[in-house]
């Protein structure tokens, strides 16, 4: 199962928009989630991101953003509001494991910060440690370090 993550930058109607608060320790986001399956493993960051596309996504409606075993790879879109943090603040962003596909070479998490235009502003794939930004967690998950960078509301 391959999952992508696309960080919204001030796209209307989409995604319930998150306000990251600044004193907040730890902010669940799966309750702000939406996500589409793709049983095709076939769509890419162009066309999950078009205009037309916006009506397939589903909101989350758990706790937890836990999809079961599949072999489909799942999009999943968050609003996050930055404007509230002070400048030069950051957030890790964290994912628990990723679940695999025994003996197929697939998964992974990609990561998407998507303008305001819907331009792809960020792409990284989770996992590579080619950023300094990515962490190793205890929990062998994916962890990111995130600021403004990402874009005027990530």
């Amino acid at each position: 199962m391959a999952m992508a993550l696309l960080m919204l930058t001030g796209m209307p109607a989409v995604a319930q928009t998150l306000s990251v608060d600044p004193a907040a320790g730890e902010i669940a986001v799966t309750t702000f989630v939406e996500y589409y399956e793709d049983s095709s493993e076939s769509l890419t960051i162009e066309e999950v991101t078009a205009a037309n596309f916006d009506v397939n996504f589903i909101p989350h409606d758990r706790d937890i953003l836990h999809f079961g075993i599949s072999s489909a790879a799942y999009w999943i879109r968050v609003n996050l509001d930055w404007s509230r943090m002070p400048a030069g603040a950051e957030k890790i962003l964290e994912f628990g494991p990723p679940k695999f596909v025994a003996g197929v070479v697939r998964g992974g998490i990609e990561l998407y910060s998507i303008g305001d235009q819907g331009q792809v502003e960020f792409e990284y794939s989770l996992g590579t440690m080619l950023d300094e930004r990515e962490l190793k967690t205890l929990s062998r998950g994916f962890a990111l370090t995130i600021d403004e960078s990402f874009g005027d509301t990530l």
